[in-house]
């Protein structure tokens, strides 16, 4: 086994860091479940999820990125830009398992299960952060809600637009 990249300082993860600890985290998920530890293998799945998806909040300078409400946020307008529900399928699969950690309820193909639902997206987002976000147009009050609360930006209205995706960086 190839030992794991050493971990940024505290505080100062890059987007790049971000996707590596997600990387790091989807495979130690594995190798928890493989060892018996049911409850590490679904914590550490929501991890690496909520990774990428803070690689993502943060190159846009998105805001409260250490809110596990923000976590679905993204995972929401994320969903919502591309048109892929199974970026949603991958956060309701992940937020479950992460419940587990707590609550202990979850056999071995239930998380095996989690784990292929949450490894299969990671790729995708993955590339999607070398990619400039993709147009958006808002087009109801939820989504108004959800992009003034990522950004910060209230004076958004339904209809406004943004060629790259909303973000706080440009």
């Amino acid at each position: 086994m190839t030992p794991a990249p050493a971990l940024p300082e505290p505080g100062s993860a890059t987007v790049e860091d971000r996707v590596q600890i997600s990387r790091r985290l989807i495979q130690q998920a594995r190798e928890e479940l493989e060892r018996g530890d049911r409850l590490q293998a679904t914590e550490k799945v929501w991890g690496a999820l909520a990774q990428i998806l803070k690689a993502h909040g943060q190159q846009r300078g998105w805001l409260n990125m250490g809110s596990h409400r923000t976590v679905g946020r993204i995972a929401q307008q994320l969903a919502a830009e591309y048109n892929d529900l199974n970026i949603i399928n991958a956060y309701v699969a992940a937020d479950n398992g992460h419940r587990n950690f707590y609550d202990n309820e979850m056999s071995p193909p239930e998380i095996e299960g989690i784990i292929a639902v949450v490894a299969a997206v990671l790729p995708d987002l993955g590339r999607a952060l070398e990619q400039p976000p993709r147009p958006f147009v808002i087009s109801d009050v939820d989504q108004r809600w959800r992009v003034r609360t990522l950004t910060g930006m209230q004076d958004l209205q339904v209809g406004d637009s943004s060629p790259t995706g909303f973000s706080n960086t440009h």
